[in-house]
């Protein structure tokens, strides 16, 4: 989905697919994992505050040079190294005893974008050489899972900056038009499981806006007939896509 300058959109890793609907919604089958895809098209850095069911996966943020992508595979934690997994809502390893049914956010994806205010020409380029982007070596087919686990919770996400991520090109992957009572078989969330090498590095950035682009998307589980239809148009919806119902 775009809003603005920005681009948010969840890319499947391997030979998955997933499937995103004009309503916001993402259709994906258990087990899929996936990355984040973040896109700034404008001519500022950025920094991307980004929750995945309620939980932050960014730590202080996340920068985004001008006019690049960056896949985002896993949080940004030292004791996390799993990558982003779907799982279907009912699962108690993964979401609790609950199995993630008392959770209204469970699967929203909600990406919090703020530009770096301008700045004098030479600070600016003293700055923008100061970091460069880390790079994440690709995750081997045989590489060995470390089992499903959760990330961490945070009930708040600073405005300060912190890493700035691998570098990819941009995805061509298009929404179509939604049928989401018949398309979706049940509430979904993410846990974390096989192993990521992606590493950030500190990146200092200047004030920021006051008020950010808002991006969100929310992860169901879609039936394989409906992920499997051709993509048809790309359309921004600002509202948060609903939560199916949760089932006993």
């Amino acid at each position: 989905m775009r809003v603005g300058d920005f681009v948010v959109e969840v890319v499947p890793h391997g030979s998955g697919r997933v499937r995103e609907l004009d309503t916001g919604h993402v259709l994906a089958r258990p087990g899929q994992v996936y990355s984040l895809r973040l896109r700034n098209m404008g001519p500022l850095y950025c920094v991307a505050n980004v929750s995945i069911d309620d939980s932050v996966v960014t730590a202080n943020g996340l920068v985004l040079a001008p006019w690049s992508t960056t896949d985002l595979e896993r949080p940004i934690h030292d004791a996390e190294h799993g990558r982003f997994t779907v799982f279907a809502e009912g699962d108690e390893t993964v979401f609790g005893p609950d199995g993630g049914r008392d959770n209204p956010a469970l699967g929203l994806i909600e990406a919090k974008f703020q530009r770096e205010l301008p700045r004098e020409r030479g600070r600016q380029r003293d700055m923008a050489f100061g970091a460069p982007p880390s790079r994440a070596r690709p995750l081997p087919d045989d590489e060995p899972s470390f089992g499903r686990s959760r990330f961490s919770r945070s009930n708040e996400a600073p405005p300060s900056v912190s890493a700035i991520a691998s570098m990819s090109r941009f995805g061509d992957a298009l929404p179509s038009a939604p049928r989401i009572a018949e398309d979706v078989e049940r509430a979904a969330g993410t846990g974390l499981t096989g192993h990521s090498d992606q590493r950030f590095v500190p990146f200092n950035l200047g004030a920021l806006e006051s008020e950010a682009t808002t991006i969100r998307l929310r992860l169901v589980i879609g039936t394989e007939d409906a992920i499997a239809e051709q993509p048809a148009r790309l359309l921004a919806d600002l509202r948060e896509p609903a939560r199916p119902a949760a089932r006993p």
